[in-house]
């Protein structure tokens, strides 16, 4: 399987992320592994180390559908990392307690992340 980094300067080995992705706990688009967090894209799978994450929060993104006789409600969830390139990055999750599973695991790997969003200051 072929892995791209998320961060181009945080390249790990081949060995080193098989048996960590065949390994992973699976939270829809996101995998969690021991020493990574897995992203699976169009293009295959992308990681980012623990290491990486600065800010890690979750967003709730409300979808309605009108059908024939009512309106539908449909929540996303997406799991949202601050890392220290200086960039966003996203994972759809399948629902909110997935979602704070995975916050939850994240904390544990990298004790110096900070959990919940932060309005940045203008």
């Amino acid at each position: 399987m072929k892995f791209k980094p998320e961060i181009p300067d945080s390249r790990l080995s081949a060995d080193t992320l098989e048996p960590d992705y065949s390994q992973a706990q699976n939270f829809g688009k996101i995998h969690l592994g021991e020493q990574c967090l897995f992203l699976r894209r169009f293009s295959g799978i992308s990681y980012l180390p623990y290491g990486q994450i600065v800010k890690a929060w979750l967003r709730q993104e409300e979808v309605r559908a009108r059908m024939c006789c009512a309106t539908a409600n449909f929540d996303q969830f997406y799991l949202v990392m601050a890392c220290t390139d200086g960039q966003e990055r996203r994972g759809q999750v399948i629902d909110k307690a997935s979602g704070q599973r995975c916050l939850d695991h994240i904390s544990a790997k990298n004790p110096d992340v900070t959990i919940g969003y932060v309005k940045p200051q203008e």
